[in-house]
C-alpha cells in the first residue's frame, strides 16, 4: 500500500513523533511518503529515517497562502501516487481536505479541545475543517473519551470511527531508578500544557521535601521566555529556580535520556489533552506518571490518587507530595505495573496494523466505486 502522510511541520511534537513511529512499524511492502507544509525542523532527521520519501513544500509557518499550500500538496500527491492520503493536525487538515485527490483521505484527531488561548486561526481553521469532514472518509480520534466525542460532535466531524490510541517505541528494558527525587514535564511552551499550575504545585511542596526538584523539557521552556519567567515568579517560585531545584532547560529530542533520570512524569495539562505519547514513553521506561485528569491520561496513573483535576494546583501539589512520602518499595512496584502495561497494550505494530485496516478497507470500497 502506498500512503501519503500530510502534517504541518516537522518539529518536536506529539504527532510528529507518533507519524515517525508509526511508520517505522509499517510493513515492508508498504511505501510511506510524508508532505510536510512548513520547511525542516529539530525532528526531520528522525521523519527522514522513518519515512520512504519526505518532502518540505516550504511555507514559513505565519503563511496564509492556502491556494499555494493546496497546489503544492496536490503536485507531490500527483508524484507519489498513493492510494491514500492520511494528514495530521488541523493545518495540515484544511489543505488536503481543499486538494484534488482521487484516492480516500483520512485525518486523525489529536486534541478534545480547543480554548481561549489558542490562536484564534487555529480555531478557525479546527471549525472549516469540521465544515468539510465530509471529504475525509474517516475521521480517526487519538481518545475514546467523551471529551473527544463531544469535541468532535461540536466541529460537526463527519464519518468517526474507532479510537486508536498512540503509540511510542518500547526500550528493550525500563530504566527507572527506584532512587531518582526528580519530577520531570516534557511539554511545549503553551498555557494549555499548564506549567503555570505546575510551578505552583512545586513550589507548595518545595520547603517539605527538599531533596525533590522539577526540571521541565520543551520547545520554549527556556527561563529567558516571558511567558516561564511570569509562570515562575506567579508560583513564587524564583528562588527555586536559583537554587537549581526547578531548572527549564528547553527542547529536547531524546526524551527517553531524560525520563531515565525522572522519578515521575508530570503532565500539567489544562485542556486538551487526549492520550499523550509522553505518557507512554514514560510507561515503557518504567516511569510512573501524575497526570491530569483529560481525555485518556488517567491510564497512565496506576494509583488513582496521581490523576486529579486540571488546573487545580492544590491537588496536583497533593498528589505530588504523596508520590514523594511514598517508600521506595510503592514507586518501584507502581515502576513495574507501567512497564508491564506498555509491553501488553503500546506496541505500535498493532497501531500501525489498526491504521492500515482502516485505509485498506477505504481503498476497497474506492474500487468497488469504480
Amino acid at each position: 500500500m502506498r500512503i501519503l502522510v500530510v502534517c504541518s511541520d516537522a518539529d518536536i511534537g506529539g504527532a510528529e513523533r507518533l507519524l515517525a513511529t508509526l511508520a517505522s512499524a509499517r510493513r515492508s511492502e508498504d511505501r510511506l511518503a510524508l508532505a510536510v507544509l512548513m520547511r525542516p525542523g529539530t525532528l526531520s532527521a528522525r521523519l527522514e529515517a522513518s519515512f520512504d520519501e519526505v518532502h518540505y513544500l516550504g511555507f514559513p509557518p505565519t503563511s496564509r497562502n492556502l491556494p499555494g499550500m493546496v497546489r503544492a500538496l496536490q503536485r507531490v500527491a500527483r508524484a507519489f501516487e498513493p492510494d491514500v492520503v492520511w494528514s495530521n493536525l488541523f493545518h495540515a487538515d484544511i489543505v488536503t481536505a481543499l486538494a484534488r485527490l482521487r484516492v480516500p483521505r483520512v485525518t486523525t484527531a489529536h486534541t478534545q479541545k480547543l480554548g481561549p488561548q489558542d490562536h484564534p486561526l487555529t480555531r478557525l481553521i479546527a471549525r472549516a475543517v469540521g465544515l468539510l469532514s465530509f471529504r475525509f472518509q474517516a475521521v480517526v480520534p487519538t481518545s475514546d473519551s467523551e471529551q473527544m466525542t463531544d469535541f468532535l460532535r461540536s466541529l460537526g466531524m463527519r464519518n468517526v470511527r474507532p479510537a486508536i490510541l498512540n503509540t511510542a517505541p518500547l526500550p528493550a528494558a525500563a530504566s527507572f531508578r527506584v532512587d531518582a527525587r526528580q519530577f520531570l514535564s516534557l511539554a511545549r511552551n503553551h498555557p494549555v500544557k499548564g506549567h503555570s499550575v505546575l510551578f505552583r504545585a512545586f513550589s507548595d511542596i518545595a520547603d517539605d521535601h527538599p531533596e525533590w526538584s522539577l526540571v521541565a523539557y520543551g520547545p520554549g521552556v527556556t527561563a529567558e521566555d516571558p511567558a516561564m519567567a511570569r509562570a515562575i515568579s506567579d508560583a513564587d517560585a524564583d528562588e527555586l529556580v536559583r537554587a537549581g531545584r526547578i531548572r527549564l532547560l528547553g527542547p529536547t529530542d531524546r526524551p527517553e535520556d531524560q525520563l531515565s533520570e525522572a522519578a515521575a512524569l508530570v503532565i500539567s495539562s489544562l485542556y486538551g489533552e487526549t492520550f499523550p505519547l509522553v505518557g507512554i514513553e514514560a510507561a515503557g521506561a518504567g516511569v510512573p506518571v501524575i497526570t491530569s485528569d483529560l481525555g485518556s491520561c488517567a491510564a497512565f496513573a496506576d494509583d488513582r490518587r496521581y490523576a486529579v483535576r486540571p488546573g487545580d494546583a492544590a491537588a496536583l501539589a497533593a498528589a505530588l507530595a504523596a508520590y514523594a512520602e511514598a517508600g521506595d518499595a510503592e514507586r518501584a512496584a507502581l515502576s513495574a505495573t507501567a512497564r508491564a502495561r506498555s509491553e501488553r497494550d503500546y506496541d505500535p505494530r498493532v497501531a500501525y496494523e489498526a491504521y492500515r485496516a482502516v485505509f485498506a478497507s477505504l481503498v476497497r470500497t474506492k474500487a468497488k466505486e469504480r
